[in-house]
């Protein structure tokens, strides 16, 4: 007889990207027979925060600006089996560097999943890239 049930499939991976640089992340999502793992119209969410429990990780200068990454999958994605998690190097230009926490959900109807969680590492970056 079973003693304990887990129920968190997700998988710890940890990510460094480079303040200033464009944040691209291609998540390939399939089921265990490599048949596509979402559908059309499922919502995956990015949020990276400076602790689990923390507040998002925000521009300084305008704390409208946060690291988060809302996408809405269509049928192309559908069909190719993965989803881009993109910001743009604008964006990332704002961010402070550190070491952070962040986690990917799906919400496919009703059921939400987190896919993948671990640690955001922004590194400062030396280039100035013309606007």
């Amino acid at each position: 007889m079973a003693t304990k049930i887990n129920l968190d499939t997700s998988e710890r991976v940890d990510i460094t990207c480079r303040k200033g640089d464009t944040f691209s992340l291609r998540l390939n999502i399939t089921n265990a027979d490599d048949t596509v793992g979402f559908t059309a119209g499922d919502v995956f969410l990015m949020e990276v925060r400076n602790s689990d429990t923390g507040n998002l990780v925000a521009n300084t200068s305008d704390p409208v600006v946060q690291f988060v990454i809302d996408v809405t999958a269509d049928a192309a994605d559908v069909t190719a089996k993965y989803i881009d998690l993109t910001l743009a190097a604008t964006t990332m230009k704002t961010m402070p560097s550190g070491l952070y926490a962040y986690d990917i959900e799906q919400k496919s109807g009703a059921v939400v999943t987190t896919l993948i969680y671990g640690t955001v590492r922004v590194i400062e970056d030396v280039s100035e890239t013309a606007a």
